[in-house]
C-alpha cells in the first residue's frame, strides 16, 4: 500500500484501539487520525479514495449504538482538535438578523469537535450579547459530555415542547465530502447567509448550498453524509431556569395526572421543559406504609437575564449537594455496581435512594446548569435504549405500566433487574428527515441501566423487543438499537422521508466513502 502523505503520517495513529464512553463498542482501525485544520480533513478523505477505503469521524463516543464505529480498513478520524468557536456575523442576509417580533437573532459558529459543556461556557463568556452577560443554547440534552458534531448526527434532544432538539438549533452546516470538496448547507427557505456575499469571500473554495432537501438531510446524517467541519448555531442571550425537582407517587398523584388532562397542561402550557422519571419498581414507602412505586418529577421555566426569579440564598443558587456528589465522583458509581453485582435484588431501592437523594424543591441557575441532569460519573456506567412515540398521555400510561410489567416480569422468570429509573422527555416536531419527531412532537421514554451489572445485555435485549413490538416504540439513533437490524420496512414506517434522504446520501456520497456498516445495518443505502 501507498505511504501516508507525511502530514497525515504525523497526525495519525496506527492500530489504535478506540471505545466509547461505556466501552459496549470496541474497535481497532488501522489508522486513527487527530487533525487540526479543514486542510487536514481534505487530505484524509482524498487520500482515503485513492485508496478505496471509507472515513468514519468520531466525537466524545457518547453513543451507546454503533453509529460511530469503524471497520478496521477504515480511516478513523477524532475531532477533539477542532474544538474552536465565537460569534457569528459574516455574509448574514439582512433578513436574518431579526425574528418576526423585531427581537435580534445571534448565531455562534462552532467546530464539530468542541464539546457541548466547552461551549456552555465558551458562550457564557461572550462579550458581545446584550448587556455583555453572554450567550446560551436553548436547549441541550441530560448530560454535557458530547461533541456538538455527535450530538447533531444523532439527534441529540433535552425536553420541552417548545424547546429545539439539537438538529434544530443549526441553521448552517460546513460539511468535507467525497473529494475533499467543503460545502456550506443551509435551507433555502431561511437561510441565514448573502449567496453574494459569501462568494465574493469564498470563491469556489467553499460552496454555498441552500436547499430544504439537502439541508434537512444533513443535519441528521449519521456521519454519512461526510465529515462535519462547522456548525453555525442560533443561540439566546443568557438566561435563567428555575427548577422543581420532587418526588411523587406513581399511581395515586402522576398517572391520575396524565390520564385526567392535568400532566398535558403542565408539559405544552405552563413551563418550558417537563420530564420525570419512574421507579418500574413498587418498593416499601413508610411515609404512606405500603409498597409504592415512587417518580422524580421535574419542571422547568426559563427567565430573561434582567428577569431572574426572586428566590434567593444559599438553597435557591445550589442544587442538591448529595445528588451532586454522588453522581460526579466515579468512586460512588463504582461502588453501586459493586453492591447490585454481588445483590442484584436490590436494584428497587437503588432506584428508590436515587430518586429520594436528587430531589430539589428549588434550583434557580443559568441555562446550562439546570439543563444539564446527570453526572459525570455515569459516563462510563450508564447505558440506555430509548424509544419515541407519538403524543398520547393514555397511552404514555399504558407504555409505563405495560413496561413495569414486563420488568417484573424479566425478575420472577429471569433474574434480571433493571438497575435505574425509566425517564420520560417530551420533544418538539423537526424538520430533520431522519428525526423521529418529523412527523410531530414526541414523548421519548427512556430505559438506562448499568453497563457493567450482571444481565444487563439480556435485559436491554428483552426490552428493545417488547417496547417495539409490543408498543411500537421507534429506537434512538444513538441509544443501543440492534433489535431493528435488517427492518428495512420497520425504517420506512416510521421514517416517511427516509427514501429522500437515502437517494441524497448517494448523491452527495457516490464513491461509498462515508458509509458505515451501521447505515447499512439500518437498511439506509
Amino acid at each position: 500500500m501507498k505511504a501516508l502523505d507525511p502530514r497525515l503520517s504525523f497526525i495519525s495513529f496506527f492500530d489504535k484501539t478506540w471505545r466509547n464512553a461505556t466501552s459496549n463498542v470496541v474497535a481497532t482501525p488501522e489508522f486513527t487520525f487527530k487533525p487540526d485544520s479543514k486542510e487536514d480533513i481534505i487530505k484524509i478523505i482524498q487520500d482515503a479514495e485513492s485508496k478505496g477505503r471509507r472515513v468514519r469521524a468520531v466525537g466524545a463516543g457518547h453513543s451507546f449504538s454503533q453509529v460511530a464505529e469503524p471497520a478496521r480498513r477504515d480511516y478513523f478520524v477524532e475531532m477533539f482538535r477542532l474544538n474552536a468557536c465565537g460569534i457569528y456575523e459574516e455574509n448574514l442576509n439582512p433578513n436574518a438578523l431579526k425574528h418576526s417580533n423585531g427581537e435580534d437573532r445571534y448565531f455562534v459558529k462552532a467546530q464539530a469537535g468542541i464539546r457541548i459543556k466547552c461551549l456552555n461556557k465558551a458562550l457564557n463568556r461572550i462579550k458581545e450579547s446584550p448587556g455583555k452577560r453572554g450567550f446560551a443554547l436553548d436547549n441541550m440534552g441530560a448530560f454535557d459530555w458530547q461533541t456538538v458534531s455527535g450530538a447533531l448526527s444523532t439527534g441529540t434532544h433535552g425536553t420541552g415542547f417548545h424547546q429545539p432538539a439539537f438538529p434544530d438549533m443549526v441553521r448552517a452546516i460546513v460539511i468535507i465530502g467525497t473529494g475533499g470538496k467543503v460545502t456550506q448547507y443551509e435551507p433555502k427557505t431561511g437561510g441565514i447567509t448573502d449567496p453574494v456575499a459569501f462568494r465574493a469571500k469564498y470563491g469556489k473554495t467553499v460552496e454555498l448550498e441552500q436547499d430544504d432537501e439537502l439541508f434537512y438531510s444533513v443535519v441528521l446524517g449519521l456521519g454519512a453524509m461526510g465529515i462535519i467541519y462547522e456548525l453555525v448555531l442560533e443561540v439566546s442571550p443568557t438566561y435563567w431556569i428555575k427548577e422543581n425537582r420532587t418526588y411523587v407517587d406513581w399511581e395515586t398523584e402522576l398517572k391520575p395526572q396524565l390520564l385526567n388532562g392535568y400532566f398535558k397542561k403542565l408539559v405544552e402550557e405552563q413551563y418550558d421543559f417537563v420530564s420525570f422519571r419512574v421507579n418500574p419498581y413498587k418498593t416499601y414507602y413508610k411515609k404512606k406504609r405500603k409498597k409504592t412505586r415512587l417518580c422524580a418529577f421535574v419542571v422547568q421555566k426559563k427567565y430573561k437575564w434582567n428577569e431572574r426569579p426572586p428566590e434567593r440564598g444559599l438553597m435557591a443558587r445550589t442544587r442538591n449537594w448529595i445528588g451532586g456528589i454522588g453522581g460526579n465522583i466515579g468512586l460512588f458509581s463504582w461502588l453501586v455496581v459493586r453492591s447490585l453485582n454481588r445483590k442484584i435484588s436490590g436494584a428497587p431501592a437503588s432506584i428508590n435512594n436515587a430518586i429520594k437523594f436528587t430531589s430539589d424543591p428549588l434550583f434557580v441557575g443559568k441555562s446550562y446548569k439546570v439543563l444539564y441532569q446527570s453526572g459525570l460519573a455515569l459516563r462510563k456506567h450508564g447505558i440506555s435504549s430509548e424509544f419515541s412515540f407519538d403524543v398520547d398521555y393514555k397511552k404514555l400510561v399504558d407504555i409505563i405500566d405495560g413496561a413495569c410489567d414486563h420488568l417484573k416480569h424479566c425478575c420472577n422468570e429471569h433474574g434480571l433487574y433493571q438497575t435505574s429509573h425509566i425517564p420520560v422527555r417530551f420533544v418538539q416536531q423537526s424538520k430533520a428527515y431522519l428525526s423521529p419527531c418529523f412527523t410531530g412532537p414526541k414523548m421519548f421514554v427512556d430505559f438506562p441501566t448499568l453497563e457493567d451489572v450482571q444481565g444487563r445485555k439480556e435485559i436491554m435485549q428483552f426490552t428493545q423487543e417488547y417496547i417495539v413490538n409490543k408498543h411500537d416504540g421507534v429506537p434512538h439513533w444513538g441509544k443501543v438499537n440492534d433489535y431493528i437490524y435488517g427492518c428495512r420496512d420497520f425504517i420506512n414506517k416510521h421514517y416517511p422521508m427516509a427514501k429522500k434522504w437515502v437517494k441524497i446520501r448517494d448523491k452527495l456520497d457516490p464513491k461509498g466513502t462515508f458509509l458505515s456498516d451501521f447505515v447499512i445495518k439500518m437498511g439506509l443505502r
